[in-house]
């Protein structure tokens, strides 16, 4: 959600002649290339009435801040779920047949799969996960948003290359050149970033009014969510974060004191996980523990204090 910090703004202008940017364009300048957007996945707990405050906490992330082309999807804790593999010949139509489901309830089920990503429903590829649902219990899927694009980046300066055995006057031109073409850039990008941050603003009051509303329809269920409802909703979750390109993130705002059950390896390879709310500190070393087993990008337990202080930053950074 967050776009470059400062301190990352310099380093990608100070290494745009090695990569930090795509494309040439007329007169010696690159197109800025923004860091990948965010594509989250926030699972919340539905039982004894702990989902409004959850979606608060979601809301408060998402008004802190937010990228072009981020994509939000935001599931209850439910049991039940299950993964398919997609084999040579299959389609989603197919697979809702052979499961006793209909088609409408696998897309529901799958958005990664719909325009959330830009892709069409009729397109799968072998060796995909499709989550096949519970049709005996209502659709766990709260809310499924993608923040538009926003402006086109900007067109940096293309710093100059170190001229070989300089003379003293060419390394002053040298770094004068360098100097004046990372204040064009700085400036440049962070125009770009106020501009995209208003052209998201609408898109962050439109997402944090339907949270809202959800929190306030919210029926809560009965008992707390068990094992077998938080193992399913991570399953499911990271079936939706694998077909989502950008920066992955699983934020499980309910079910963090649960003990998780062993996941499977590399099951989480290229995720951040993010578990708030946790206030037993064994549940929280298990989590950790869990998410780096399992190949976890990055992993976070935030006990309650915690996930109100820091949650958006967290998330954000």
């Amino acid at each position: 959600m967050k776009f470059v910090k400062r301190a990352r703004t310099l380093v990608a202008v100070l290494t745009l002649g090695v990569g930090a940017c795509t494309g040439g364009t007329a007169g010696g300048s690159v197109v800025y290339s923004p860091p990948p957007p965010l594509a989250l996945v926030a699972l919340v707990d539905p039982s004894s009435g702990q989902m409004p405050a959850q979606l608060q906490q979601l809301e408060d992330v998402i008004r802190a801040s937010a990228s072009p082309n981020e994509a939000v999807v935001v599931m209850m804790l439910a049991p039940g779920s299950r993964s398919y593999a997609v084999r040579p010949g299959d389609s989603l139509s197919l697979i809702a047949s052979a499961n006793g489901l209909t088609l409408s309830e696998v897309e529901a089920a799958n958005p990664q799969l719909g325009p959330v990503s830009g892709r069409n429903w009729s397109l799968i590829h072998s060796g995909e996960r499709v989550t096949l649902p519970d049709r005996s219990a209502p659709s766990p899927l709260l809310l499924v948003s993608k923040a538009p694009a926003g402006p086109p980046p900007p067109a940096l300066v293309r710093l100059p290359q170190q001229p070989n055995n300089p003379t003293d006057y060419q390394k002053a031109q040298y770094q004068h050149a360098v100097t004046a073409g990372n204040a064009t850039n700085a400036a440049r990008i962070e125009a770009w970033r106020a501009s995209a941050r208003q052209a998201l603003v609408p898109w962050q009051s439109q997402v944090t009014a339907q949270l809202e509303s959800k929190a306030g329809s919210a029926n809560s269920v009965d008992g707390p969510s068990g094992g077998q409802a938080v193992a399913a909703s991570i399953g499911a979750g990271l079936v939706t974060l694998a077909g989502l390109s950008g920066r992955r993130m699983l934020l499980l705002l309910g079910g963090g004191g649960v003990v998780p059950a062993p996941l499977a390896p590399r099951s989480m390879a290229g995720v951040t996980v993010v578990v708030a709310n946790v206030s037993d500190p064994a549940a929280a070393a298990a989590w950790t523990a869990a998410a780096r087993n399992a190949g976890a990008a990055g992993v976070s337990a935030l006990d309650p204090a915690l996930t109100q202080l820091q949650l958006a930053q967290v998330v954000n950074s």
